[in-house]
This record gives structure tokens, C-alpha cells and sequence, in this order.
């Protein structure tokens, strides 16, 4: 019987590694960021202290980001973000795109493996699923309605 684990490729294994440590980034980012914001709530376009009184009252989410006073569109992520970066609300934004962006980072060592071993379908597949989340990341697509 043989006994011999299967060999993992090189694209797979070089995927996994890039997404663990920007998952791990990104947690590291999302445990730190709301600690700053609560430590300098001054420095935050969005103050934490109206935002929780707003979700506390069950008010719905255009009025807390009405009391939070800052207008929020459907894409407002990426202005939100670029507007405050140097700020605990920039930061907390940042570990979100980096989170939600983990496949995006990961594929692009994949594709290199991939186009090394001349996989070509395997570089198509990769592509295009660069391209969905990079569309899905731009706001052209909004899924939410």
C-alpha cells in the first residue's frame, strides 16, 4: 500500500502562503483599529460616541451615518478611504479592503507559477477572477441594490 502523501504545486503553495500572511495582516489591522479610533475619537471624521448612541437607539443606517455626520453613498468606500487614511477610521478601512482583498494578492504569485509552468488555463481562470474582484472592488458593480 502505498503511503506517499501527494505533492502540493508550487503555484498552490505559494497562493497559500500570500494569503495567510495578508489575512494576518488584515486581523492584525482589524484588532488595532478600533482600539484607536476609541482612544482618539477627536481624530476620527466619524465619531465613535454618535455612532453608538445612533445604533443603540435602532436608528437605521442612513440616519447613524447622518448622526455620524459623514454622508455615505454607495461608493463611498474608496472616498471614505482615501479622504482619511492617516486616520483610525483610514486604518479600520484599510484592514477591510486588505481582508476582502486577500484572493486578489494571493493569485498574483499563482499567475506568475502559472504562466512559468505554461499553464494557460489555469492563467485564464486566474484572470478573470482577478478581473471579477477587481470589478467588485471598484463600486461599478454594487450588489447591494
Amino acid at each position: 500500500m502505498d503511503t506517499k502523501l501527494p505533492q502540493i504545486g508550487k503555484s498552490q503553495l505559494h497562493y497559500g502562503v500570500v494569503a495567510h500572511w495578508v489575512s494576518f495582516a488584515s486581523c492584525l489591522i482589524a484588532l488595532t483599529a478600533p482600539v484607536l479610533i476609541l482612544l482618539f475619537p477627536g481624530h476620527s471624521p466619524s465619531n465613535p460616541n454618535l455612532i453608538f448612541g445612533a445604533i443603540f437607539e435602532g436608528k437605521k443606517p442612513a440616519e447613524i451615518w447622518a448622526a455620524a455626520g459623514v454622508p455615505f453613498e454607495a461608493s463611498g468606500f474608496w472616498k471614505l478611504f482615501h479622504d482619511n487614511f492617516f486616520t483610525p477610521d483610514g486604518f479600520a478601512t484599510l484592514s477591510v479592503a486588505l481582508g476582502c482583498s486577500v484572493t486578489l494578492w494571493a493569485l498574483i504569485p499563482a499567475l506568475g507559477q502559472f504562466i512559468k509552468n505554461r499553464e494557460y488555463f489555469y492563467v485564464c481562470v486566474s484572470l478573470f477572477v482577478m478581473g471579477l474582484i477587481i470589478l467588485a472592488m471598484s463600486g461599478l458593480v454594487n450588489m447591494a441594490g
